[in-house]
């Protein structure tokens, strides 16, 4: 029976000494650090593209806003990277916690390990082995330690970074101007919804909004006094909208919302109640007194819309406005045949 303990104690030891090197070695500091120089590294390359873009829209001036329906690439491939390095991040996050979890159940099982050996009395020829084994559990046991001191390190490093890509993506979602929805972004909500709406059937309703005669405030007064009453129409659109509802600068002077769980008839009321409410607001800028109006389209979601067709008859409602003088809202149920659009376009 002694024999078998010490055996059993000699295999154990046997196996645990080269563990335990492994673990004291320096190969766990430069693997850690390693995975923390390639987390880190697009940061850097993003953060320097962000300062960059911010001094060149300092110093622009004058210079035509983006025509509708255009998105970055460079916004595009920034956002794309970000998802990227955001799963890598929890996959490593997710090797972290298991790491942990076999370094505190490997602590665990040789404290009983440790234990019983103690109480087992053995010879005294055995007892320079007894010890060696002893000493070599106490140090896997130290190194365990450690390591889960390593670990809980690069938790706190990875929550960091993990929130420096949300921040960097919530950055390549918002139009500067405005500090709405850009472009990229509202194409991305509307699929979700469309999809949510196939799903479990809850209607909402897009609405497509453009300032009225916006050019001539360009070329009368200059885009930075065009600027000026971009910002001012977004901020009196918002504030009449539920925080559920989604507004976007679509492009140029042309603005999207999609409106949660409303039917047409009550996002009709809502489009004709944001027209009396610019008609009906004094925009100023330098003592000289703006008077703006809105053209809104408006069209409620269908079983077998896509975004594109969602978009097409928001958009056609849009158009019969501009065709009535502007200044108005209109509604859409259905498309209409080939040669009515034609004639609308015209």
């Amino acid at each position: 029976m002694t024999w078998f303990i010490f055996s059993g104690g000699l295999l154990v030891g046997l196996m645990l000494h080269p563990f335990a090197r492994m673990l004291k070695s320096d190969g766990i500091n430069y693997v850690l650090d390693l995975i923390g120089q390639i987390v880190t590294a697009p940061f850097s390359a993003i953060v320097d593209y962000f300062q960059k873009r911010s001094d060149l829209a300092k110093a622009r001036r004058g210079v035509e806003t983006p025509s509708a329906g255009q998105v970055d690439p460079r916004e595009q491939q920034i956002s794309d990277s970000a998802q990227t390095i955001r799963s890598i991040l929890l996959s490593l996050a997710s090797v972290i916690n298991r790491t942990d979890q076999a370094a505190s159940d490997s602590s665990h099982a040789l404290n009983e390990v440790r234990a019983t050996i103690d109480q087992t009395g053995l010879p005294s020829d055995l007892a320079a082995a007894h010890a060696l084994l002893i000493a070599e559990i106490d140090r896997v046991i130290a190194s365990n330690s450690e390591l889960k001191g390593e670990l809980a390190s690069s938790q706190a490093i990875l929550a960091t970074q993990r929130e420096q890509i949300e921040t960097l993506k919530t950055a390549v979602r918002i139009d500067g101007l405005t500090q709405l929805a850009n472009r990229a972004y509202f194409d991305e909500k509307l699929l979700e919804m469309i999809l949510l709406h196939q799903r479990y059937n809850e209607p909402f309703s897009l609405m497509m909004i453009d300032v009225d005669y916006f050019k001539n405030i360009n070329d009368s007064h200059g885009h930075q006094a065009g600027d000026r009453i971009l910002k001012g129409v977004a901020f009196k659109i918002k504030a009449s909208l539920r925080e559920s509802d989604f507004l976007a600068r679509f492009g140029g002077d042309e603005f999207a919302l999609i409106l949660i769980k409303a039917s047409l008839q009550p996002a009709t009321v809502l489009a004709e109640k944001i027209c009396t409410n610019i008609r009906e607001s004094r925009f100023i800028l330098d003592g000289t007194e703006f008077k703006v109006t809105l053209s809104i389209g408006v069209a409620e979601v269908h079983a077998d819309d896509t975004p594109e067709s969602l978009l097409q008859r928001a958009d056609r409602a849009l158009y019969l406005v501009k065709e009535r003088g502007r200044n108005g809202v209109e509604s859409k149920m259905h498309v209409e045949s080939s040669e009515a659009l034609s004639q609308v376009d015209a």
